[in-house]
């Protein structure tokens, strides 16, 4: 199985550039990715071990898109999670929840966009479906507090309904309503959110974005709230108090001219939870809320050289904050970024990231530690 993933993915990457220029028909169009590397992740763990694991990763998304007419598009896509550390084999699932805190398991597949596009006008934009969704604070290691399907090569997907309504002056209005698996959600929510009580099965995000030019540096500004109505176990379980999440995120970001090519990019978010659960409930304590702040900070030296970039991003992420699919809850991190946009196409990145626990969980005998490193390859067509 594992050499077979291997195999794949050398043929895919080989014949790309095929595949690439290969065009169905005047209404319906291919595109894809293909994204892989080597993973390397060094832990010293809550129980006092230490471990390496050492790893070869690959995600391959294939989808079409159908023109209907000016106003109606529909897409479908097949997205598939592979390594040589397998957790799985071969499961391809649909209508499937996410079995792990990064999305399916290495092994699965599915369908992770199958919708219709509605666009009656140049301001309103309708998606009914399943399909994708990212609010990222932008830099070169972009990430977000709050929602961020499908980042690195893991497999998220939103199902529901996408209404953004376009304004004159640059902003965006997004209102998400979600459908959630009484089994679990299709996108990161940490425990002790969950899903089985009948109230939590639809949720809600609104946000206001804009990403065009400000008063000439600021070149991204945006606030977003979520409300998981009946998802949060504050107790840690079932028999416990079952209340509404609620969690505001602001974000913006600021550019400036360097010598030559190089531009400095400088962002900040920063989230708040309203509720949160106990301390007990997530093993930090023995009595008392957790805390329900949340932010990162990052500066990014765009073009070094032409199309060589770098970024550093630090992030503190407290116990009650339970929405991210790239900050752990109870978290610190500190990463390095390198970027090299080969061509339109083509990406090489390395990253080098620090995690620890802010609170050590009760009954460990210490934090737990972890430093990895990637070399990551993206072909999209």
């Amino acid at each position: 199985m594992k050499k077979s993933i291997i195999l794949l993915g050398a043929y895919l990457l080989s014949s790309q550039q095929a595949v690439a220029e290969y065009a169905l028909t005047d209404s319906v169009s291919f595109s894809g990715d293909i994204r892989g590397g080597y993973y390397t992740l060094h832990r010293d763990d809550r129980n006092g071990n230490q471990d390496v694991t050492d790893e070869a990763r690959l995600r391959i998304r294939l989808g079409l898109k159908a023109k209907l007419n000016n106003q109606w598009q529909a897409k479908v896509r097949f997205a598939g999670r592979y390594s040589t550390v397998e957790s799985n084999s071969n499961h391809f699932e649909i209508f499937s929840r996410i079995p792990g805190s990064d999305g399916l398991r290495h092994g699965d597949s599915t369908l992770d966009e199958f919708y219709v596009r509605y666009q009656p006008s140049a301001q309103w934009d309708l998606k009914i479906g399943r399909f994708q969704t990212k609010f990222e604070l932008a830099g070169v290691a972009k990430k977000s507090l709050d929602r961020n399907n499908s980042p690195n090569v893991d497999i998220t997907w939103t199902d529901g309904i996408h209404a953004i309504y376009k304004m004159q002056n640059g902003w965006k209005g997004h209102v998400i309503i979600q459908r959630n698996l009484s089994a679990g959600a299709t996108e990161v929510r940490r425990a002790p959110l969950d899903f089985s009580d009948d109230g939590s099965h639809v949720s809600y995000f609104f946000a206001l974005e804009n990403n065009e030019k400000y008063h000439g540096s600021i070149i991204q500004r945006g606030i977003d709230l979520t409300y998981l109505p009946k998802a949060l176990q504050t107790d840690g379980n079932s028999a416990g108090r079952i209340d509404d999440y609620l969690a505001l995120v602001g974000r913006m970001s600021a550019q400036w001219p360097m010598s030559g090519s190089m531009k400095l990019m400088l962002g900040s978010e920063l989230g708040y939870a309203f509720d949160t659960p106990t301390k007990v409930a997530v093993s930090t304590g023995t009595s008392g809320d957790t805390g329900g702040f949340a932010g990162n900070v990052k500066v990014s030296f765009i073009d070094i050289v032409p199309n060589h970039s770098l970024g550093i991003v630090y992030g503190v992420v407290q116990e009650g904050w339970l929405l991210s699919p790239d900050f752990r809850n109870n978290n610190r991190l500190i990463e390095t970024r390198y970027l090299w946009k080969m061509d339109k196409k083509q990406t090489l990145e390395a990253r080098l990231r620090h995690r620890e626990d802010l609170h050590q969980l009760t009954g460990s005998q210490e934090k737990r530690e972890d430093v990895d490193l990637y070399l990551r390859y993206t072909y999209k067509f």
